[in-house]
């Protein structure tokens, strides 16, 4: 019962800090003055806009503003490899970390610059504070705000009746890094350093450890008085760094990234209760607060509320599944009863690759927000999960990352399924399908349909790749059906951008950085060249009237539809792939 509780009270701030947020992010975006930040950052978005040679004024048509984001990215990528490369000349690294190989680099740079921040390294082992702060820090602002310019540009296409363009794509951009993105990182920042995660630029710390260990002959950790230990270690080093203020806008920003090599089961960036429920909860704010914003943009909040519907829904459904499963755990886990894994003094459920401090419940909830979401942060290890409990983030990855989404991109792949939904309803009735007025033609279908079966394609080509390669075989810690969702976890979390891994897949290797690498770049930047193309179309087309044969997208009948075609379209996409693992598993341990 605690759990529901629990499980309540995080849902229920989640949507009550969304609403009011969503007014605030519109006011934002149309460059309306919002109190007593206006005051202190307008000045400084005119001297961004006087250094770029940017006129406010200018609006874009959906070839310039497509060929600006693009242009953008592709210098980001280039800026980012660089400095990853460049890294061992470079100032700010004070424990000598040298450049990254080129593999390693490109599948960084296309990792943070399409938002997925998918890691195969350790930060604190790999990256010194430059590289974090100016190379990884700087994407985790500019990418998400790259999505949600796309996404108020397709906005503006959908309300448009022959307008003359989409708006700007660098004033957009600008906007949110100005007024979203920093304030809401600067208020979480706070909170985790108070809470006590480390910002600042001191070397790394040495530490007493209080219970030495030692190492044996084969590098395998033994208690530290055991005959087989050739070496006790007493000492540990504790990383240093900007953390707070990389923590804060991964979260936020739906990037994910860690600053350390267990992300935020750490104890650095993830040091107490508090700072969980922050940070779970920033996972999927904005993503949230936009679905309210178009509800607002489009003048009828019911079109909102019925894509925030569909959403909710999924995802509590998505953690009803995860937390049972991990409640209950597999007959092996309790080893046939001999193992108590019930909740009274303790946890209970399957605690493998958990966190102590944080449990099944918060275990649960997190990792359901942040497949969700886009995000890919973790406080557990979800190669730990039951074979069900891994596979739900894998679906809700395989979907698109519609489920609230990363920034931007989320709700403009929902709104691709959502035309998809109003195109095969309107074959039900014989009746052309239209959406807020405007009629659906071939064009919007074909970018429509770019949007909705681009994840699960990439995903699905790139496991198939990844499988062909017998360097995988090497990479990975089990065999068999376990072996195969590690593969395919990586794939699917490249793949939808996610960024979040089973922990359980070694990723480095040239092969592999390579095809993830460009899993990301065109999981990214095709939806997105897809959604101006369908913002651009939809700008040209007037408004017809509506009529007593108009489809209502906004009641419950079309909610159930929405999200029918989304489990059709992607989950069933999906179905092989997960047959051969973790169902294939799951069967294998009850039957």
């Amino acid at each position: 019962m605690d759990e529901l509780l629990e499980y309540g009270i995080y849902l229920a701030l989640l949507v009550a800090l969304a609403i009011p947020l969503s007014g605030y992010i519109n006011k934002v975006m149309a460059g309306e003055k919002v109190a007593v930040l206006s005051r202190v950052l307008v000045p400084v978005e005119n001297v961004v806009y006087r250094c770029i040679r940017v006129d406010r004024a200018d609006v874009m048509g959906w070839k310039r503003y497509l060929i600006s984001a693009l242009v953008f990215s592709a210098l980001s990528l280039a800026g980012l490899f660089a400095i990853l490369m460049l890294q061992g000349v470079l100032p700010g690294n004070p424990e000598g970390l040298p450049g990254l190989t080129w593999d390693l680099a490109f599948n960084t740079a296309a990792s943070f610059v399409t938002n997925t921040n998918w890691q195969a390294y350790s930060g604190e082992s790999a990256l010194g504070y430059f590289s974090q702060a100016i190379g990884l820090t700087v994407q985790n602002f500019v990418t998400p705000a790259v999505g949600m310019a796309v996404l108020f540009a397709l906005f503006r296409g959908l309300v448009s009746e022959g307008g003359p363009g989409l708006g700007n794509f660098f004033v957009d951009a600008t906007r949110a890094v100005l007024f979203v993105l920093i304030p809401l990182a600067l208020v979480v920042t706070v909170v985790d350093v108070w809470q006590g995660s480390p910002q600042n630029v001191s070397e790394y710390q040495e530490v007493q450890l209080l219970e030495p260990v030692g190492i044996d002959s084969e590098g395998e950790v033994v208690e530290a008085d055991d005959p087989a230990a050739v070496q006790v270690i007493d000492e540990g080093v504790v990383p240093m760094g900007p953390q707070a203020s990389q923590v804060a806008i991964k979260q936020l920003g739906t990037n994910g990234g860690g600053y350390n090599g267990v992300n935020s089961a750490s104890a650095l960036e993830n040091p107490t209760p508090l700072t969980n429920l922050v940070q779970c909860i920033s996972l999927l704010l904005i993503p949230f607060a936009l679905v309210f914003s178009f509800g607002r943009f489009v003048a009828d909040r019911r079109q909102g509320r019925a894509i925030f519907a569909a959403m909710f829904i999924v995802l509590v459904a998505s953690l009803a599944v995860i937390a049972f499963f991990e409640q209950v755990g597999t007959p092996q886990l309790a080893a046939d009863g001999s193992v108590y894994m019930g909740t009274y003094d303790q946890s209970g459920g399957n605690m493998e690759g958990k966190e102590a401090r944080f449990g099944v419940t918060d275990s649960s909830l997190w990792a359901a927000f942040t497949t969700a979401a886009s995000n890919g942060s973790v406080n557990s290890m979800h190669d730990s999960y039951t074979p069900i409990g891994g596979m739900v983030p894998i679906i809700l990855m395989g979907l698109g990352e519609i489920i609230g989404g990363g920034i931007g991109c989320g709700l403009y792949g929902m709104i691709g399924f959502v035309i998809l939904t109003v195109f095969i309803a309107g074959l039900m009735v014989g009746r052309t399908p239209e959406y807020l007025g405007k009629k659906i033609g071939p064009r919007e279908m074909r970018m429509a349909t770019i949007l909705c079966i681009t994840t699960p394609m990439v995903l699905l080509i790139g496991a198939a790749v990844m499988c062909l390669d017998p360097a995988t075989v090497d990479s990975l810690n089990n065999s068999g059906a376990h072996g195969f969702s590690e593969v395919l976890y990586a794939a699917t979390s490249a793949g939808g951008n996610n960024g979040s891994a089973f922990a359980g897949f070694n990723g480095n290797t040239p092969m592999i950085n390579v095809v993830l690498g460009f899993e990301m770049l065109a999981n990214r930047f095709i939806p997105l060249a897809a959604t101006l193309v369908l913002a651009g179309s939809l700008c040209t087309r007037p408004k017809v009237a509506v009529s007593a044969g108009t489809l209502s997208t906004s009641n419950a009948m079309f909610v159930f539809l929405l999200i029918l075609i989304v489990l059709l379209v992607g989950a069933l996409s999906m179905f092989p792939a997960l047959a051969l693992g973790p169902i294939a598993e799951q069967l294998h341990m009850v039957l």
